[in-house]
């Protein structure tokens, strides 16, 4: 379900969010606070390990023009019904292990189990021990950008980090990553929260 966000010259755009929409999550790898502004409506803020939750409300404070911004574009996005969803969460679930796996053994890298799901907000994730969730929607997306996103969780198996060697792994394996990352920023959002465009 969206939120529909009511936008007010008046009062500051966090606090137009609502009443338990800033949800702050700690994490052991972040190296500076974050904001994203989920599919939900929520504002997510992640803190760096030796962070405090109040330098991370200051940072959400300076954010406010970013803020205000991705909330605009948000009401002004008109919503897409998909129809044909349960059938192309089918065939994903179908279709999609099977070429991760593909990639894997190219690869040589062992994964121990893959899951197709509705994520909210990113593409694919891999756990620690080597469980690689993939979102549904990767079938909408053109083959050079699928692979992408498969290789970009697959190299996790060897770097569970974002550092240079990881995206060095990542080039190595996928000399087109720097387009698919081009083409998700630009066409993602369409496919997240039945929205058109972003």
């Amino acid at each position: 379900m969206q939120l529909t966000l009511q936008l007010t010259a008046s009062e500051p755009a966090h606090r137009r969010l609502g009443e338990g929409a800033m949800v702050f999550v700690r994490h052991r790898w972040a190296r500076r606070y974050i904001l994203r502004l989920l599919d939900d409506g929520r504002l997510r803020v992640t803190l760096p390990r030796w962070g405090s939750k109040r330098e991370a409300q200051a940072f959400v404070e300076r954010s406010e023009p970013w803020i205000a911004k991705q909330l605009s574009k948000r009401a002004a996005l008109p919503p897409v019904v998909r129809r044909d969803e349960p059938a192309l969460r089918r065939r994903a679930a179908k279709e999609l292990p099977v070429e991760l796996l593909a990639l894997a053994a190219a690869h040589e890298i062992s994964v121990t189990r893959v899951s197709i799901r509705n994520q909210r907000s990113r593409w694919g994730a891999c756990s620690a021990r080597g469980s690689i969730t993939l979102n549904w929607r990767l079938i909408l997306v053109p083959p050079f950008v699928r692979e992408y996103v498969m290789i970009h969780e697959l190299m996790h198996r060897r770097e569970l980090n974002h550092s240079r060697r990881f995206w060095r792994h990542v080039a190595a394996a996928c000399p087109e990553f720097d387009e698919a990352r081009v083409w998700l920023l630009k066409n993602g959002p369409t496919l997240f929260a039945g929205r058109e465009t972003c």
